[in-house]
């Protein structure tokens, strides 16, 4: 229950975030700009997070890998890629369409991971291209 309760925050969270991204872009600030005091602020309140709870701050070569690796493709190339896609769209559009990941999170957790695919994750991913399928029309229109 706590891991539900913790991933609709999460998703209420995200939710309201492009609508402020969208509003910093439209005053003209450079998406890369942007990224850079989205993951400044991140940053900050994570290592202060980490000292506050007593947290090690430190990672093995793998481990520092891993989220090195993570952090440049969730932390730069795509908010960066989503970045620009609020530039030149509709949030009411790009950020359903960039809130794909699940689609995504299945299939690399089943070919990296192992995790299993079953029926109803299966028809989870149909419904999320039938949901994207649905916007691509009305964005076309």
């Amino acid at each position: 229950m706590k891991a539900l309760i913790l991933a609709f925050s999460a998703s209420l969270v995200w939710g309201l975030a492009p609508s402020l991204f969208k509003l910093v872009l439209k005053e003209g600030v450079p998406p890369s700009v942007a990224l850079i005091f989205h993951n400044l602020s991140a940053c900050i309140i994570s290592l202060l997070i980490t000292i506050i709870l007593g947290e090690r701050l430190t990672l093995n070569p793998k481990q520092l890998s891993l989220a090195f690796l993570g952090g440049f493709l969730s932390g730069f190339l795509g908010l960066y890629l989503f970045f620009l896609a609020l530039r030149h769209g509709d949030v009411s559009i790009i950020s359903p369409i960039a809130s794909t990941s699940p689609l995504w999170s299945a299939l690399f957790a089943y070919i990296v991971l192992g995790e299993k695919l079953s029926f109803t994750k299966f028809a989870g991913i149909l419904l999320i291209i039938a949901g994207i399928s649905l916007l691509s029309v009305s964005f076309r229109r």
